[in-house]
């Protein structure tokens, strides 16, 4: 029995080391496969401590993990009517599906068993971002040859090398950077997770990347009205000083004939194509995990244009799943949702809202598979949803 628990406390602590090595290395490792390699060790963690702590299945709440392993499984499934799917590729989503639930639901018992977990899990998180962004920006300003994109725009360290998943990585760091600002117990708290914001801020504006604004946006408006003293008006003045500021911003880093030239980046086009594409064929279950979802668009002023993706996550839920694979994410948001407005109002639940509030806005200008090995979706949405998770879990102590 002794020994037993040991081992299990021995099992937390490397569980605790590989998620935080996860994100560690989503934001500074270079290669996908070093990135991989602790989620691996996480889900082979995660198993062993089932194994061992049977104990531990009393913090999981049954219609959450019915929701998530449902909504996971069915998309896993469409790999079999997808052209070119079968068998194979069924599996290897089911694999992913096994790294995805063992990521969020370590961290909701990491959380369980250690106090103070989420607020170092925070704080790690914001760390490893503005490590990544001083370092890219350093690379952009020192090295400007060192520019493998067409445009101007930031190419960060890490697994984020593509500008939009810099800035809507970097983005959800902010959320957390301003919930740690808003929330913190001393100046020191207060002052660094501010010098982080700045950082990050700065990082987001090189990418020129224009959907995480409205995301942070979103989300500060939120905050403002959440946690702002004083009475309503002082609570709207806020939110209009802040959003002239952010304007502010928009227009020194684009300026406005770049913002009106760039207009929708075709967004409308792509989303029409995919969405008629669904329609016209299996409306109610999609074409399935693995389908091809680029999009060719041509236009007089333009040319012609490929885009590899939906551009939006719910476009691309309902590309691939269906109806059904659509109604079952919405619905999951919705829970979700409500979770969070039935719990009592401390510091992990506005944390959890405004993480989740920031990934629902920036999930309708972007975004691909939510079934995928670790990416930038990770943290952007599972994380939330982990931490969504801890918080129910705490109303129900």
């Amino acid at each position: 029995m002794i020994y037993s628990a040991r081992m299990i406390e021995v099992i937390y602590a490397a569980l605790g080391i590989m998620v935080l090595l996860s994100i560690a290395a989503f934001f500074l490792a270079e290669s996908g496969k070093i990135n991989n390699f602790p989620t691996y060790v996480v889900g082979i963690l995660f198993i062993l401590l089932m194994l061992l702590d049977r104990s531990a299945v009393r913090h999981f709440d049954a219609h959450l993990v019915l929701g998530i392993t449902g909504l996971l499984t069915y998309f896993s499934l469409s790999a079999l009517w997808a052209d070119n799917g079968g068998l194979a590729a069924m599996l290897l989503y089911f694999g992913y599906s096994v790294l995805i639930l063992s990521f969020v639901y370590s961290v909701l018992l990491l959380q369980m068993h250690y106090q103070e977990f989420l607020r170092f899990l925070v704080w790690f998180t914001v760390l490893a971002a503005v490590v990544s962004a001083s370092y890219s920006v350093h690379l952009h300003y020192a090295f400007p040859e060192y520019q493998p994109l067409l445009e101007n725009r930031l190419v960060a360290l890490g697994r984020l090398h593509n500008p939009v998943i810099s800035a809507l990585s970097y983005g959800m760091a902010i959320v957390m950077a301003l919930h740690l600002l808003i929330c913190g117990t001393n100046n020191n708290d207060r002052f660094f997770s501010g010098f982080c914001i700045v950082v990050l801020l700065v990082g987001v504006t090189l990418t020129y990347t224009r959907s995480v604004w409205i995301g942070v946006s979103v989300t500060t408006l939120y905050a403002i009205a959440l946690y702002f003293p004083g009475s309503t008006w002082r609570r709207v003045a806020a939110a209009v000083l802040f959003l002239s500021v952010v304007v502010a911003i928009m227009l020194a880093s684009f300026g406005w004939d770049e913002l009106v030239k760039r207009s929708t980046s075709f967004r409308p086009e792509i989303w029409g194509e995919l969405i008629n594409r669904t329609l016209k064929t299996n409306w109610l279950l999609g074409h399935g995990i693995i389908a091809d979802s680029s999009v060719a668009h041509s236009s007089y002023e333009h040319g012609t244009f490929s885009f590899h993706h939906a551009h939006s996550m719910y476009v691309a839920t309902l590309f691939y799943g269906g109806v059904i694979g659509l109604s079952g994410f919405l619905g999951f948001l919705v829970y979700l949702g409500l979770l969070l407005h039935q719990a009592d109002g401390d510091e992990k639940r506005g944390l959890a809202t405004m993480a989740l509030i920031y990934a629902v806005v920036v999930m309708f200008f972007d975004g691909d598979r939510f079934l995928a090995k670790v990416d930038y979706f990770w943290i952007v949405f599972w994380l939330p949803v982990a931490i969504t998770l801890i918080v129910d879990r705490e109303k129900r102590v």
